[in-house]
């Protein structure tokens, strides 16, 4: 809540003319009423950020319901990348994001093809407003897939992303986190070379009738300021059994920490579960 407070005109003006005192009350009437006004629509339009309770919101929606699987509609020549043909499709580094920004942090995408074949929702967060981050097909080197057809395509989106940042040195950007297949995610310490592998939900890895693999449908990451040490990324998680919601901060460092809030809804019982 934010309070603001404001002296009467009889404290602020020295005694004149009962018309200038007149002129001068209905003045600082009209600024405080301005102030007022900014205050209440500035109030409002945090009230209105999206976050993690909104996530959350979305989580505990689809799991009141059936499960949907995600639409297997990637192209058929994505599909039939081998695993030398995907390799070959490149990120091109001067297009991440906010690198012309020059953030601390940037990010860059994964392509879809050969195993990632399931596309991901991927947002930026500016303002406490979200809006999405399209597929762009300028932004990847193909390398030697003549073969392929992007300009076809239409918006595929993302297989996932990572997150680059001045790790240990100045110089070059390391890759700090993946987030890419499933629930999984990777993440930097300094000095390390592949970093520590983790996933979001585990569900029946002993006990049931079968583990199953949640996955991270959808990606909100937030634009870091012009001096951040954090980024922040939420996510929606989605399964046959469950569903919810994330929030990580990672904080970069020569051990690089991760601060998790996860909000669960079952759909139905699972035999083991862990995060």
């Amino acid at each position: 809540m934010r309070t603001i407070h404001a002296l009467t005109p009889q404290a602020r003006i020295p005694a004149t003319s009962a018309r200038r005192q007149a002129d001068q009350r209905r003045w600082i009437g009209s600024f405080i009423g301005l102030a007022v006004g900014a205050a209440l629509l500035a109030a409002a339009s945090a009230a209105q950020a999206f976050g993690f309770d909104e996530i959350a919101e979305r989580a505990k929606g689809l799991a009141a319901k059936p499960y949907v699987a995600p639409p297997d509609n990637l192209p058929a020549e994505l599909k039939q990348l081998n695993y030398d043909q995907m390799r070959d499709i490149r990120f091109k580094p001067d297009r991440a994001l906010w690198r012309q920004e020059r953030l601390p942090f940037e990010l860059m995408f994964f392509h879809l093809g050969h195993y990632q074949t399931q596309a991901v929702r991927i947002n930026e967060i500016v303002g406490g407003q979200a809006r999405p981050v399209p597929f762009k097909r300028e932004d990847f080197d193909y390398g030697k897939n003549s073969q392929l057809s992007p300009g076809k395509w239409g918006d595929v989106g993302y297989a996932g992303f990572r997150a680059h940042y001045h790790l240990n040195n100045d110089k070059y950007k390391d890759e700090l986190a993946v987030f890419l297949g499933a629930s999984y995610f990777r993440v930097l310490g300094a000095n390390q070379h592949y970093g520590l592998s983790a996933r979001g939900l585990a569900i029946d890895t002993v006990g049931g009738k079968g583990e199953e693999f949640p996955r991270f449908s959808e990606f909100w990451i937030e634009r870091p300021g012009a001096d951040a040490k954090t980024l922040t990324v939420h996510a929606l998680m989605d399964s046959p059994r469950a569903s919810g919601a994330y929030t990580f901060v990672i904080k970069p460092g020569a051990e690089t920490v991760v601060e998790t809030r996860v909000r669960l809804f079952m759909r139905a019982p699972v035999a083991t579960l862990a995060l």
